[in-house]
């Protein structure tokens, strides 16, 4: 029995003198010490920045470029590298960001799949890629925290077959395109056999089944169109 476990049960009198002690001490204010607090503050600052770059330059990017066809040159990897599970293809352009805990996978068992991320784009935290049969991402593309693109369903929509354990048939895979310029706001979906156009936005907690045109504002379940962006100067 763990002395956290052993306190908690307050049995005895000494369990309960030991509990009423814990939560004194859990209420406890530690005031900031001049000099020794700001010191641990920088230090923290410096592990988790500095170091952390210097260990994901010498550790995680040559891991992450062995795993991949291709990576450009400027790579940043924040926290982590990509989980790549599956027969999955990867070209990652230049100048690419992406955070941690980001899960791509490639489905099914027969041909390898295609993912593209194009120069100068970011993927945000917590986003996974499942690939169908390929995914592109364009150049310039912004793609926010825990977003998923999902290009396989997954399961069939057939209860007996799903009971069988079968996966599902031709309909139940696609691709998946976001161009150039488009922003895909948190904790979206965009679901198999979407383009998302070139400068379009998805707002946040989308779901999105059908094609977005290019500088498009979408938003809601399903997603549709709620603002058409006037192009830009040199558009």
């Amino acid at each position: 029995m763990g002395i956290l476990e052993w306190v908690h049960r307050r049995e005895t009198p000494a369990q309960r003198r030991a509990w009423e002690l814990l939560k004194k001490v859990a209420r406890l204010n530690v005031p900031v010490i001049p000099v020794f607090h700001p010191m641990l503050l920088g230090e923290r600052r410096f592990r988790r920045g500095a170091l952390r770059l210097l260990w994901s330059k010498i550790y995680d990017e040559p891991l992450f470029r062995l795993q991949c066809d291709s990576v450009g040159a400027g790579l940043l990897l924040f926290e982590d590298m990509p989980k790549i599970m599956g027969n999955l293809r990867v070209k990652v352009g230049e100048r690419v960001k992406l955070n941690g805990k980001q899960v791509w996978i490639a489905t099914g068992s027969g041909s390898a799949r295609h993912l593209e991320i194009g120069d100068d784009s970011g993927i945000g935290y917590g986003t996974e890629l499942i690939v169908g049969e390929s995914i592109k991402i364009g150049r310039y593309v912004m793609i926010a925290n825990r977003v998923s693109l999902i290009g396989f369903d997954g399961h069939p929509l057939d209860p007996f077959a799903r009971a069988r354990n079968e996966p599902p048939g031709p309909e139940g895979i696609g691709s998946i395109t976001i161009k150039d310029y488009a922003w895909i706001g948190s904790e979206s979906m965009i679901m198999k056999g979407v383009t998302v156009g070139r400068g379009a936005v998805v707002s946040a907690r989308s779901v999105v089944k059908m094609n977005v045109p290019d500088l498009a504002v979408v938003s809601g379940n399903p997603a549709k169109v709620v603002w058409q962006v006037a192009p830009p100067e040199g558009w």
